[in-house]
């Protein structure tokens, strides 16, 4: 039965090529959401093919010269926004209820701050925009009365273990007065159980092999150095308003609990699910409210047992990264997203060893100038000069 809460909202879906960007739209489509913007990359034939399919009213690329290919490919009433701010420019335009931020990397900030002043609900999957500079969105949020719901499967876990003991809302970082611990799950990648000498040997190929979610390269890669729980760990201080030594990460190789959290008297509250975006995504849309969900319920029996592990941090040294970034503060957290968006593209490239990400990353850092991050300007100029000495490194 379809909630007349929710189902009557209209969406945004940005990176909607993607593979977030393609659940949701599936998502929202069975449960009749209307969807009104689409945006981009370079995939023109994804994004009109979705245009089409789903009605849309507008669809944002920042290419100029894509743009003009999308205009001659969509009906006139598809108004086609391209561009440098185009993007940014359609999102604070359409009017949209909810607007799924699925745009990956760096790349992904100037939307998240244009959503935050929209006012409207912004189901959050970009992890970079929210480690970089969250606290500037939750200002903006403020601002314009606007909402914030992680789609991260780990993240919208913790937010829904939180909700359920009252110490979270969508309007600001959660109240952890009475959590003890954030029990963040991982599924250790493919590579879970070797030694770094065992990985010396790792291709691409290998890499690109995860053993439970179905994502893009980089953040595949990413899972299976480790360094993705490692941004998710920063994620979950900059949501829940916690300090790394109150995060800990556990290796779930079943990927059924999505993550847990410990409280004060005792408890622990987890969120337990077969592995589906999907599923983060009908929650942020209908939160307070349960969306109907038509897929296999979990079946304990045939799961069997959940086992846990300790991570390897010497065999996979950027989840400490991570936390020595956090630490250092200000700008450090965005120059070490840059620095493995470099060292990922060259081991992808067959340029870097397996191992040199994690050597590349820890050096960059170790180099690059910290100072507050007290404006996207000053995000940006962070990224530019940590790129800018991974690369050095990179060709050394």
């Amino acid at each position: 039965m379809k909630n007349e809460n929710y189902i009557n909202r209209s969406a945004a879906v940005l990176g909607s090529t993607g593979s977030v960007g393609t659940q949701a739209i599936d998502a929202l489509q069975r449960l009749g959401v209307k969807i009104e913007l689409l945006t981009a990359g370079r995939n023109i034939d994804l994004v009109a093919r979705q245009a089409v399919e789903c009605g849309v009213r507008a669809v944002a690329v920042p290419d100029a010269a894509d743009g003009e290919k999308l205009r001659a490919m969509l009906p006139d009433t598809v108004k086609v926004y391209s561009g440098e701010s185009a993007v940014c420019d359609s999102i604070r335009e359409c009017g949209c209820d909810l607007i799924v931020h699925s745009i990956s990397g760096m790349a992904g900030i100037p939307a998240a701050l244009a959503a935050a002043d929209t006012g409207a609900r912004i189901a959050m999957a970009n992890k970079e925009a929210l480690i970089s500079l969250g606290h500037l969105i939750y200002e903006r949020l403020e601002k314009s009365g606007g909402e914030l719901i992680p789609v991260d499967s780990e993240h919208s876990a913790i937010f829904q273990c939180l909700c359920a003991a009252g110490a979270a809302s969508p309007k600001a970082p959660a109240d952890s007065s009475r959590v003890r611990r954030i029990l963040l799950t991982a599924s250790g990648g493919p590579f879970f159980g070797q030694k770094r000498e065992e990985l010396l040997a790792v291709t691409p190929e290998m890499a690109l092999a995860h053993p439970t979610w179905k994502m893009g390269a980089k953040i595949t890669i990413d899972c299976a150095t480790l360094m993705n729980k490692g941004f998710e760990l920063i994620e979950a201080c900059r949501l829940f308003n916690v300090e790394p030594d109150r995060v800990e990460v556990l290796v779930h190789r079943q990927s059924i609990i999505h993550s847990m959290v410990e409280y004060t008297d005792g408890a622990v509250i987890a969120e337990l699910s077969y592995p589906d975006m999907r599923d983060c995504v009908r929650y942020a849309l209908a939160y307070p409210d349960r969306a109907p969900f038509g897929g296999e319920p979990l079946d304990f029996v045939k799961v069997g047992s959940l086992t846990f592990h300790a991570p390897d941090t010497e065999a996979f040294p950027l989840l400490s990264a991570a936390v020595d970034a956090w630490y250092k503060g200000g700008t450090a957290p965005a120059a070490l997203i840059a620095a493995d968006e470099e060292a990922v593209a060259a081991f992808i490239q067959k340029k870097l060893s397996f191992n040199g990400i994690s050597d590349i990353v820890r050096e960059t850092i170790e180099k690059c100038n910290v100072i507050p991050a007290d404006s996207p300007e000053a995000v940006f100029a962070a990224e530019r000069e940590a790129r800018e000495i991974a690369r050095r490194l990179i060709q050394r």
